[in-house]
């Protein structure tokens, strides 16, 4: 059973990389390097706010065994508000696994800054409110 000091911690690991994918969009430095850089830092705040919401799930003795089942719940709970978002948000990083294309890196980021980083600064507000209940 997880505790509530490991929930903080995932989250606040989730936060910071939140931050680090927003400085890879923000960055001045332009061309492929930086949308490959963002697309490395969406990877690794998609994979630690899943994984905060599975050890928010398990706390509840809820088991959600893949992302899908983990935003399934985090809808149900409250904390996410576009569920159909997030499906295109699991959709994107599994692509990211298999990108070959420039063409297909460049979608990606552009979903990246369009849509992703914005549900996930969304769902930081909400998972910070839920963690300081």
């Amino acid at each position: 059973m997880p505790s509530d000091a490991e929930i903080k911690s995932l989250f606040g690991q989730f936060t910071q990389a939140r931050q680090r994918l927003e400085e890879a969009l923000e960055s001045d430095s332009g061309g492929d390097l930086k949308q490959d850089a963002a697309i490395q830092r969406f990877e690794f705040t998609y994979e630690l706010l899943w994984k905060t919401f599975r050890k928010i799930a398990r706390l509840k003795k809820v088991d959600c065994f893949t992302p899908r089942d983990a935003f399934s719940f985090a809808f149900k709970l409250g904390l996410i508000e576009d569920e159909g978002l997030f499906l295109e948000i699991i959709d994107a990083r599994n692509k990211t696994s298999h990108v070959y294309s420039k063409e297909e890196a460049a979608k990606i980021y552009g979903f990246i800054r369009k849509k992703a980083s914005a549900a996930f600064a969304g769902v930081e507000d909400k998972l910070d409110d839920y963690i300081k209940k």
